[in-house]
C-alpha cells in the first residue's frame, strides 16, 4: 500500500470530529414572573445591609427592622436556675439577652437546610427592637452571617425556641460551610421550649410557642400570619417569581415569633420572682411545677412551700388530683425530704380514698408506718396490698416478737 494512503487513512480514523457551529448569542428575556428585585424589596420595606454594593438584589442580604412598645423584665433580673438548663453559666441583664428565630428551607436541619431568613430581636432604651435579615440570593449568606456574628457580640444571652436543637445547630453549620465562625459561638444559649415545658406543661395541651402566647399573653396570630409548612416554598416562589405578598407574611409571622419569644421570657422571669416567697392563691398544678423546679435547684423550703400549698394550702388540688399517680409521687418525696411524715399520711390516705391504689402507694405507706409512725398493723396491712413477700414475712416475724414481750 502506498505510505501517502496508508498515512491518509490513520489521520481519518484518528482526527476529532468538527466542532459543531456557535449558534448566534441571544438576548435572554426575563419571564414573565420576574425574580426579586431591589425595587419590589424596597417596597416591602426593606434596605440592603450593604448599601455601597454594585448589584444588592444578589450580593447583599437585606435587612427590616422595627421596634415593639414591650417593656423588658424587671432588673435585676430574678435567679433562673432551674428555669433553663443552662442558667448559672451567665448573670445577664434583660438587655443582654439576643432572641434569635429562623425560617428555613427545610425542617430537617443539616447542610442542605439554608436559613434564609433569621430575626433577631432585643431591649433597647425600654422597647423591643427586631432586626430581620432576608437573603435574595444564596451569594448572600456570608454577609449575612458575618453582621449577625458583629451583632452577637454585644449580648451574653442568645434565647431561642426549640433553637438548642435546631437554629443555633443550623446557623453554626452554616458559618462551618462558609468558613466563618459561629455567630453565637460565645453566647450561653438559653431555649424557652426547658421552662415552658417545666412551668407549663403539666398544665397546657401541648407547649408549642403559639400555644403559650395564647395561655399566657392572650395573643391570638392573626390572618396576616402563615402556617410554618409553606414558608420554604414561599421563599422560592419569592426567587422565582417575585411574589412578595406571601414573603411580607414570612416576615410578619418571623416578627410575632421575635416578639412572642420576649414575652414568655418576661412571664418566665416573673414565676422566677415568685418562687422563693409565699405562695398565693392560684391553680394547683402552677403550685406544684413551681415545686418541681425548686427541688430541682435544691431550694428545699421553697419546694415544700410550693408543694404544701398544692395539697393542702392556698393552692389546694381537688380530691380527682389525688388519682394523678405524678403528682402524688413528687408530692410524697419532697415532704419526706422535709421530714413532714403526718402531711404524708394523710396524703396517701387521701390517694387510696380517690381510688388511686397501685402497689408502689402502698409501699410508701407501709415504709412511712413501720419507720416513721411505729404503727406496724397498718405497715402489715399496706405490705400485704402491695404484695411484698419478704416484706411481709419480715414485718410478721418483728410483730410476734415484740407480742412475745408483752
Amino acid at each position: 500500500m502506498d505510505l501517502r494512503k496508508r498515512l491518509a487513512d490513520l489521520d481519518r480514523l484518528t482526527r476529532r470530529p468538527d466542532k459543531p457551529q456557535t449558534p448566534p448569542q441571544t438576548v435572554r428575556q426575563a419571564p414573565e414572573g420576574m425574580p426579586a428585585t431591589a425595587e419590589m424589596l424596597t417596597r416591602m420595606g426593606l434596605r440592603p445591609l450593604d448599601q455601597s454594593s454594585l448589584d444588592p438584589t444578589l450580593s447583599s442580604p437585606w435587612i427590616l427592622e422595627g421596634r415593639e412598645d414591650l417593656s423588658p423584665p424587671v432588673a435585676p433580673l430574678p435567679d433562673l436556675a432551674g428555669f433553663f438548663t443552662r442558667a448559672q453559666e451567665a448573670d445577664p441583664a434583660g438587655e443582654d439577652i439576643l432572641f434569635l428565630d429562623t425560617e428555613t428551607t427545610g425542617l430537617m436541619g443539616g447542610t442542605g437546610t439554608l436559613a434564609f431568613l433569621v430575626g433577631v430581636g432585643w431591649w433597647e432604651r425600654g422597647a423591643f427592637q427586631w432586626r430581620q435579615y432576608l437573603l435574595p440570593d444564596f451569594v448572600a449568606e456570608a454577609a449575612m452571617l458575618e453582621d449577625l456574628t458583629g451583632l452577637a457580640a454585644g449580648f451574653q444571652v442568645v434565647a431561642t425556641f426549640n433553637g438548642a436543637s435546631f437554629d443555633l445547630p443550623l446557623l453554626r453549620t452554616r458559618a462551618l460551610m462558609n468558613r466563618l465562625p459561629d455567630p453565637c459561638a460565645r453566647l450561653v444559649g438559653w431555649d424557652l421550649l426547658v421552662p415552658g415545658r417545666r412551668l407549663w406543661g403539666l398544665r397546657l395541651p401541648d407547649c408549642r410557642q403559639q400555644t403559650l402566647e395564647r395561655h399566657l399573653l392572650d395573643w391570638k396570630r392573626t390572618a396576616k400570619d402563615i402556617d410554618g409548612s409553606l414558608i420554604p416554598q414561599v421563599w422560592f416562589d419569592f426567587l422565582k417569581e417575585g411574589r412578595s405578598d406571601m414573603m411580607a407574611r414570612v416576615l410578619h409571622h418571623n416578627q410575632r415569633d421575635l416578639v412572642g419569644m420576649a414575652g414568655i421570657f418576661r412571664q418566665v422571669a416573673r414565676r422566677a420572682e415568685l418562687l422563693e416567697s409565699e405562695p398565693a392563691p392560684g391553680h394547683w398544678r402552677d403550685a406544684w411545677a413551681l415545686g418541681r423546679i425548686a427541688e430541682r435547684r435544691r431550694s428545699a423550703a421553697a419546694a415544700e412551700r410550693w408543694i404544701l400549698a398544692a395539697t393542702e394550702g392556698s393552692c389546694a388540688a381537688p380530691e380527682a388530683a389525688l388519682r394523678e399517680a405524678r403528682f402524688v409521687a413528687d408530692a410524697v418525696r419532697i415532704l419526706k425530704r422535709g421530714a413532714h411524715w403526718e402531711r404524708v399520711r394523710r396524703l396517701l390516705g387521701g390517694c387510696l380514698r380517690a381510688g388511686l391504689r397501685e402497689p408502689w402507694v402502698h409501699r410508701e405507706a407501709a415504709i412511712l408506718y413501720e419507720h416513721r409512725l411505729g404503727r406496724l398493723q397498718d405497715a402489715l396491712e399496706h405490705a400485704r396490698l402491695c404484695g411484698e413477700a419478704d416484706r411481709i414475712a419480715r414485718l410478721e416475724k418483728k410483730q410476734a416478737r415484740i407480742q412475745g414481750r408483752i
